[in-house]
């Protein structure tokens, strides 16, 4: 089970989905280049306003989350482990604001399978620990670092935090998320001008490498965060295992975060909520879309409300609600689902960007 777990999510199959493509062949020239529509001023706002200070914040809580687990190792109380449980929720939860941002310096290092694939491996990490093995880096130890590995020495019962072994790999683990938080972070600032510039609608363009990321993000959110563990993609057999953070039991938080974090780029809201600046509603507005319910802008952003509101009505562990509130979680999971075919088909549709990504069931 193990393996197949592991399989589920971490499999990454890019490709062409054909019917998109199909659609954007249908004009000479794509739908976008009818309206009057400033791509590099929203670029702008995308970078200097959410994706750069989101990817600061990131490391900043990174390098909290860094110091913490140094402090806990030299005082190694009750308090200072709560702390650090505190700041690993913290860092994780800043984790779902910059992941639907798979492009440019992230994509290039696989942030996301790199610091969020789970379920973790126990066994792995263990076996880590035995070895006292020091290089995480490689594909074989995905599932043995990053927030789930941490999740799971923070939290789980059958961890010996004492031993001196495990203590060096919780610093292992703490180092490298902040290594890769600092260096992504770092990255953005030097492509700013680049990706502004990239104004097009192709395929290696800043619009349509963005639209793509928050697409695939989504259905992460919809796959590997609710429909594996709630059997969505099991024929009804459930895997509360297989929930992100399952150890420490605020998956449903993580969700929310995630979700919330891709409407508020949806919307060109910046990070710290102050201001709201050119987006990709303003984009479908201009175009005029509309979809079988409506403006496709209103039906989009109402889609997302629902989301929400329906995972906070989701009030135990995930793992839990699996099994014993499936009706709240399956609410939640068709109000994310009925939202990806207006992201996925009726936006790019419009906008004349093609999705490049097959489905992808893991994180």
């Amino acid at each position: 089970m193990k393996n197949f777990l592991t399989g589920f999510c971490t499999k990454l199959i890019p490709a062409l989905v054909a019917g998109m493509l199909l659609s954007a062949c249908g004009d000479d020239k794509p739908l976008s280049s009818k309206v009057d529509f400033d791509r590099k001023a929203m670029l702008t706002n995308w970078i200097d306003n959410i994706i750069i200070p989101s990817f600061d914040q990131f490391a900043t809580d990174a390098n909290s989350l860094q110091t913490s687990v140094k402090d806990y190792l030299k005082k190694g109380d009750q308090g200072s482990l709560q702390n650090l449980q505190n700041e690993l929720i913290t860092t994780y939860t800043a984790f779902q604001q910059i992941k639907a941002f798979e492009a440019g310096p992230a994509e290039d290092v696989s942030l996301r399978a790199s610091l969020n694939t789970y379920p973790t491996d126990p066994g792995k990490i263990n076996q880590n620990i035995l070895n006292g093995n020091t290089n995480i880096s490689s594909a074989s130890n995905l599932t043995a670092r990053g927030f789930p590995a941490m999740d799971y020495l923070l939290f789980s019962p059958n961890v010996d935090l004492n031993d001196p072994k495990t203590r060096a790999y919780l610093q292992l683990l703490a180092n490298d998320i902040a290594a890769l938080a600092n260096s992504v972070s770092t990255n953005w600032k030097n492509e700013r001008a680049s990706f502004i510039a990239a104004s097009g609608t192709d395929l290696g363009s800043s619009l349509g490498q963005m639209v793509n990321a928050i697409n695939k993000d989504y259905e992460v959110v919809k796959n590997a965060k609710i429909g594996f563990p709630a059997g969505k993609k099991t024929l009804g057999k459930t895997y509360p295992e297989a929930c992100e953070a399952y150890y420490g039991g605020y998956s449903i938080s993580l969700a929310i975060a995630n979700i919330k974090a891709i409407q508020n780029f949806y919307q060109g809201v910046s990070f710290d909520q102050s201001r709201k600046g050119l987006s990709l509603e303003d984009y479908i507005i201009a175009l005029g879309t509309t979809t079988d319910n409506g403006d496709l802008d209103i039906v989009i952003d109402s889609q997302f409300d629902e989301a929400i509101k329906l995972l906070q009505n989701i009030t135990t562990p995930l793992s839990d609600a699996v099994n014993n509130d499936a009706d709240a979680v399956s609410d939640a999971y068709l109000a994310i689902q009925q939202n990806v075919r207006y992201l996925k088909v009726d936006m790019p549709s419009a906008m004349g960007v093609l999705i490049t990504y097959q489905d992808n069931d893991g994180d």
